[in-house]
Order: C-alpha cells, then structure tokens, then sequence
C-alpha cells in the first residue's frame, strides 16, 4: 500500500517538474535566441509529452502488477 501511494506522489511531482521544465527551458532558449514566444510553446509540448510518458509508463506498471497478484491465475 505504501508503495503505491509513495509511487503515485512521485509521478505527479515528475509530471509538475516536466511541465516546469519545459516550459521555462523554452523560455530561456526564446529570451536567448529571440524567437518568443515559439520556442516557450515547444518547451511546454514537450513537458506535456514527457508527463504523459510518465503517467503510461505508471499505469503500465499498475496493470502488470494487478495481472501478476490476481487470485487463481497463474503467474505469467
């Protein structure tokens, strides 16, 4: 149980961070290269893709787990 709830609160801080990341990286790289504010916009898609990255590859683990420990079924 406190795996799971440890597991969770790590993947919406790493979700948060992402977004942060990407979307102030790209604001550097605008103020830097004087492309404002396109490259704030990619920084954020991409923080939103590494997000979603995040919440698949948890999820994926979840199901893998639930498949491995469900009563009267074989491990795989």
């Amino acid at each position: 149980m406190w795996r799971i709830a440890g597991t969770t609160g790590a993947v919406g801080i790493e979700v948060a961070v992402a977004i942060v990341i990407g979307y102030f990286g790209g604001k550097y790289l605008d103020g830097k290269l004087h492309t404002t504010p396109w490259l704030s916009y990619v920084g954020l898609l991409a923080g939103i893709g590494a997000a979603i990255k995040a919440l698949v590859r948890v999820v994926r683990n979840y199901r893998r787990d639930f498949e491995e420990k469900k009563p009267g079924q074989q491990p795989k």
